[in-house]
């Protein structure tokens, strides 16, 4: 079992990144459930929707996901904890590690 490579406060380091997360946080679950999941059409809105509807939870199954395909230490309740506690920096550090893990 591998960590996550991205800090979870590191939003910073890409700025036009961490803009997005707060201003559309559901917006990168979009993009990696295309990256994750090879969601496509409506399949790739259904994490948005998740997140819209159920806050934390919909973030942790997204985040489960992630860990799952890259082997990544951690389980459903840290990961509603973090979603609950700071949802846009999740989302944007979910991003940038499917994107380095992906390239």
């Amino acid at each position: 079992m591998t960590k996550f490579e991205e800090e979870l406060c590191g939003c910073f380091s890409d700025f036009p990144v961490c803009l997005f997360g707060w201003c559309v946080p559901g917006g990168f679950l979009c993009l990696q459930a295309a990256a994750v999941d090879k969601a496509t059409g409506t399949g790739a809105v259904v994490p948005y929707l998740l997140v819209c509807l159920l806050t934390c939870i919909g973030g942790a199954i997204n985040r489960g996901k992630i860990r799952d395909q890259f082997t990544i230490e951690g389980g459903f309740v840290q990961d509603c904890m973090i979603w609950w506690c700071c949802g846009p920096c999740a989302g944007c550090q979910e991003y940038r590690e499917v994107k380095r893990r992906k390239h």
